[in-house]
C-alpha cells in the first residue's frame, strides 16, 4: 500500500530505481548539465549521497472534508494531496508524530472560529484547510501551523495540550495569511550545533533538509576556502550555517549579508549569545542591491548561496570590478544548478577558473540537484606581457 501512496507522491519520483542505477542517473544528469557551461572543464569531486531516512523537515499540506483529514504531499505535478500515514524520506522522529498530529488537526478543524462580516455580523467559521512545516531540530520538534483565519482560545488551549503531551516537541506556533508567526506554546527554544556553537531557530526559517547534508556541505565549503586569511564575506548567509564555521578560521573577519529579518535576527543572537567578534551582520536585498566594488573591498573570498533563482545580479557586480577587487576565491552553493549555469558563465568570462564542483543529493529519489563549485581567480595577462 505504502509502495504505491510513494508511487502517486510528487517527492520520490525514482523510488522505483535500484539505488545503484539512481545514482549513476543522478551523476549522469549532473555532469549533462555542467558540460553546458562552456569554456570550463572543472574537476568533478566524489558526489555526496545522503541515506533515504534523513531529512529533519517537512511541508506538508492538510485538509478537512466531510469530517475527514487528509495530511500529506501533492501528487506528481499536481495539486491533488496525497494522504500518508508514513514517509521513507523522513527522519523516525518526524514519521512518528504524525498520528498525534493527524489528532491534533482534526481537533482544531472541528472548532469553530468566530469571524466579523463585512455587515459586522458574527459568523461562525471552521478551518478547512492549511499546511504544516515539520523541523526536527537538535533538541526537539518544532511545528509551524499556515492557517487561513484566526484561531480562537479553543484552539490555543488545543495547542498547548498537545505541546504539553509530547516530550519531544519543543515549540508549535502558527501563522495566519501573511501575518508574522506567533509562538503558541513553547517548553523550550528549538536549537541546532554548528561548528560547535547553539544556535536557537526562528519560526519558519530555511535550513537545510538534513542534518547529514548540512555537515557535508560545511565540510565542502571548508574544503574549497582551504587557508583562506582574511576577509571573508558569505552572501545569502541565512541563519549562518556558513557564517559559524568560517568564523573560526584563523585571522578571518566574516561579513554575512541576508534580507530575511528573521534569519539575521537569530544570527545576530546566536553571535552574542557565544561571543563570536569577527561576524558583522548586514541587512541587505542582495538581488536589488548586490555586494559592489565598496562592499568587497579587501575581500579574499567569496560564499555564495543564493535561492533557486540564482545570483544573477551579484556576479554581474563581480565581473564588473576591476582585477585588483575581485575575490580570489568564490566558492557557490547552488540547490539549482541550471541557474547556476548562467551565473558560472558570468564569472568565467570574468577571468574566473571553475576548478572544482561536487554535487550535493540530500533529496533522495528526486529530481533534485544541488552542488558546491569552486571558483579562483585568474587574471587575463596585459597585451604585450
Amino acid at each position: 500500500m505504502q509502495d504505491s501512496v510513494c508511487q502517486q507522491c510528487g517527492g520520490c519520483v525514482f523510488r522505483t530505481l535500484e539505488e545503484e542505477q539512481y545514482r549513476k542517473n543522478k551523476i549522469t544528469d549532473f555532469q549533462k548539465t555542467i558540460a553546458l557551461i562552456k569554456n570550463s572543464v572543472p574537476e568533478f569531486d566524489a558526489p555526496v549521497f545522503i541515506k533515504d531516512g534523513l531529512r529533519r523537515r517537512a511541508d506538508m499540506a492538510f485538509q478537512y472534508v466531510k469530517k475527514e483529514l487528509k495530511l500529506g504531499f501533492n501528487e506528481a505535478r499536481s495539486h491533488t494531496l496525497v494522504n500518508i500515514t508514513t514517509c521513507p524520506m523522513l527522519d523516525s522522529e518526524l514519521v512518528n508524530i504524525l498520528p498525534r498530529l493527524r489528532l491534533l488537526l482534526e481537533e482544531l478543524c472541528s472548532q469553530p472560529v468566530t469571524v466579523k462580516t463585512k455587515k459586522k455580523k458574527s459568523e461562525a467559521v471552521y478551518i478547512r484547510e492549511g499546511s504544516v512545516q515539520l523541523l526536527q531540530a537538535d533538541n526537539g520538534m518544532d511545528i509551524l501551523l499556515n492557517l487561513p483565519v484566526e484561531p480562537s482560545l479553543q484552539h490555543r488551549l488545543a495547542v498547548a495540550d498537545f505541546v504539553n503531551a509530547e516530550t519531544k516537541v519543543c515549540r508549535l506556533s502558527w501563522k495566519v495569511g501573511g501575518n508574522k508567526p506567533e509562538t503558541v506554546a513553547e517548553k523550550m527554544p528549538p536549537e541546532l550545533r554548528i561548528a560547535g556553537f547553539i544556535i536557537e531557530i526562528p519560526q519558519g526559517v530555511f535550513l537545510q533538509a538534513s542534518k547529514a547534508a548540512e555537515t557535508a556541505m560545511i565540510e565542502k565549503v571548508l574544503e574549497y576556502i582551504g587557508n583562506t586569511k582574511g576577509k571573508i564575506a558569505d552572501l545569502f548567509c541565512g541563519l549562518g550555517t556558513f557564517t559559524f564555521p568560517l568564523s573560526k578560521l584563523a585571522d578571518s573577519n566574516i561579513i554575512a549579508a541576508d534580507s530575511s529579518a528573521s534569519s539575521l535576527s537569530g544570527l545576530q543572537k546566536a553571535l552574542n549569545r557565544n561571543q563570536i567578534h569577527n561576524v558583522q551582520v548586514i541587512n541587505r536585498n542582495l538581488f536589488k542591491y548586490p555586494f559592489d566594488a565598496a562592499d568587497l573591498k579587501g575581500v579574499k573570498a567569496l560564499v555564495l548561496d543564493p535561492p533557486r533563482a540564482g545570483a544573477h545580479t551579484q556576479c554581474r557586480e563581480i565581473a564588473n570590478l576591476i582585477p585588483a577587487d575581485k575575490p580570489q576565491k568564490i566558492v557557490f552553493v547552488s540547490c539549482n544548478p541550471k541557474t547556476f549555469v548562467y551565473d558560472a558563465e558570468e564569472l568565467i568570462n570574468a577571468g574566473y577558473i571553475f576548478e572544482r564542483v561536487t554535487l550535493i543529493d540530500q533529496f533522495v529519489y528526486s529530481r533534485h540537484q544541488e552542488l558546491i563549485a569552486l571558483f579562483t581567480y585568474n587574471p587575463k595577462p596585459e597585451k604585450g606581457a
